[in-house]
């Protein structure tokens, strides 16, 4: 291939990834006339609490780093994507532009990432595309339905407004493997500044594996993999697991451990262990010995049959994979073994609380997955039977006809948008900006779209427990607090001066929790009152 033919199809290649990404990230968060939108129920969900850590480093005060939805608590969950986003609003830089422009350029060096180690381990240029469009547009056999759909709606109508997530037909079919780019890249803003650092990693790994002149590489390796447990931990696992295994399967093969290996993996070991681990054990030591964090649960999300439900969810990039270690050489067969490890322990055990996110688990594998489908795509086109480029053409095209279909209907913000916050939650959020301390703390409904945490960065005593519930963390004495304190009193007063409470806002969704009114009114001050709601600045109580 010609340096030009390469630099024309690469430029194409981007362009259609960048298009698609501007697309979409143009409608994940908009301002209307009547309100801030979300434009996909995901944003709506997991962006309520990246706006919430992104703001209170913009807008608040949270150095050091303090969980802002539950007084006291560590902030055990990877925030350095929120960090740049909350940097860039203290910068002057609009919240909509902070949120989406990070998002949009990690987006592309995902895409770059995934197409070069795609090209250098499966050794063209067409591997990395292949293994791009693999990884993005992932799906199963949910694609089924969409003829369904077609032959009782009719194609035009169906496309208009794609009806359904053909990744995610959870009581229809039991499919659960979501199409990354609107279960991942889109909502979780850590896995999108976190994956590509692993991508990355893996190559460097790769590179060094059975190799007596890379010792550099691991070195680097390690100081990217010792970045990790802020931005994304799970990364951060999988990564040491992977080198962990390909360290004993050096030392396997060898039969001894070697100076030369001690020397060349000790640049990967030592800034995992002296910087990344004292990491984990600070933000996340107490979470991870919670209950519920890891138990036994066979097939992950499998109702009935395991190897059906496998079919069913990875579809043609699963036979793709297994083929591709068939037709691999030996090196890439022997790296992919660690990835299918964590396929084989995410079908054997839950590793967090809410049983879907064994995904992330999965995901990783499913980078070295795609990476064997490239394998076996790129092989297979060499062919010169015909009948085999058409199968591993028509393996292609199933394997992401579903995760396309799903991409696609991102795009689609008039049929999707969720209204997140009305004008009357703006204008609360502009005046708690400029007339209250950036450190002041709120007594707050504890809703996952509560305007207070997420426009304005002041911290909340409890926010929404389902967050709190993942990650581990222990809220149970301040959800009696926050009780007590709804119901006024000497209790209230009494905890409100152990949290030390600045201010308290009695709305809509604080009056659904049955809260004392009149208490407020008569004890504090109300400072600030717009269609309904009140702020009351707590005052005359010794902290």
């Amino acid at each position: 291939m010609s340096i030009v033919t390469r630099k024309k199809k690469v430029t194409i290649f981007f362009l259609f990834w960048l298009v698609l990404f501007v697309v979409i990230w143009s409608k994940m968060l908009v301002r209307e006339p009547n309100g801030l939108y979300a434009g996909w129920v995901n944003i709506w969900g997991d962006w309520a609490a990246h706006l919430s850590y992104a703001t209170s480093f913009g807008y608040g005060e949270n150095l050091p780093p303090e969980m802002p939805l539950l007084i006291g608590a560590k902030f055990s969950y990877p925030f350095f994507a929120d960090l740049v986003s909350g940097g860039l609003m203290r910068l002057g830089v609009d919240m909509v532009l902070a949120m989406l422009v990070p998002s949009l350029v990690l987006s592309m060096l995902l895409v770059a990432g995934l197409m070069f180690v795609g090209e250098k381990i499966v050794g063209s240029l067409k591997g990395g595309m292949v293994t791009t469009l693999l990884f993005l547009f992932n799906g199963g056999l949910g694609f089924w339905w969409w003829f369904r759909d077609i032959k009782e709606f009719g194609l035009l109508e169906v496309m208009k407004a794609l009806p359904r997530e053909y990744t995610h037909l959870e009581k229809l079919a039991n499919i659960e493997w979501i199409n990354i780019i609107s279960s991942q890249v889109v909502p979780q803003r850590g896995f999108l500044m976190g994956f590509p650092i692993a991508v990355f990693i893996y190559w460097l790994l790769w590179k060094g594996f059975e190799s007596k002149r890379e010792s550099r590489k691991l070195l680097v390796a390690g100081l990217l993999t010792s970045t990790l447990p802020l931005i994304h931990a799970h990364s951060f696992v999988l990564v040491s697991w992977v080198a962990f295994w390909l360290v004993l399967m050096e030392v396997i093969k060898t039969k001894k451990i070697t100076i030369q290996q001690v020397k060349k993996w000790i640049g990967f070991g030592v800034p995992v262990i002296i910087l990344g681990i004292p990491q984990v054990l600070f933000f996340y030591g107490g979470s991870l010995g919670s209950e519920g964090f890891i138990r036994w649960q066979p097939g992950w999300m499998a109702e009935g049959n395991v190897l059906w439900f496998w079919i069913k969810n990875f579809g043609g990039s699963l036979i793709l994979a297994i083929i591709g270690m068939k037709v691999a050489k030996s090196k890439l067969r022997k790296f992919s073994l660690p990835f299918w490890g964590m396929f084989l322990i995410a079908n054997l055990w839950i590793f967090q609380p809410w049983e879907w996110d064994n995904s992330k688990v999965l995901t990783h594998w499913y980078l070295m997955a795609c990476v064997l489908g490239a394998v076996t795509v790129t092989s297979g086109l060499k062919s010169k039977q015909i009948l085999v480029k058409v199968l591993v053409s028509v393996g292609l095209v199933l394997s992401i006809w579903s995760g396309f279909l799903d991409t696609i209907r991102l795009t689609q913000y008039q049929n999707l948008r969720l209204r997140f916050f009305d004008n009357k939650e703006l204008v609360l959020a502009e005046w708690v900006k400029k007339n209250t301390r950036r450190d002041s703390r709120f007594l707050t409904a504890d809703n996952h779209d509560h305007w207070v945490p997420v426009l304005t960065g002041r911290k909340i005593v409890l926010g929404f427990k389902g967050w709190l519930w993942t990650y581990g963390l222990d809220y149970s004495i301040q959800e009696q607090a926050v009780g007590k304190m709804f119901e006024g009193g000497d209790q209230a007063k009494e905890w409100m001066r152990k949290y030390e409470v600045d201010y308290v806002v009695v709305g809509r969704l604080e009056r659904e929790r049955k809260i004392n009114e009149e208490f407020f009114e008569d004890n504090f001050e109300l400072v600030y009152e717009l269609g309904g709601t009140k702020i009351f600045q707590v005052r005359n109580l010794e902290y």
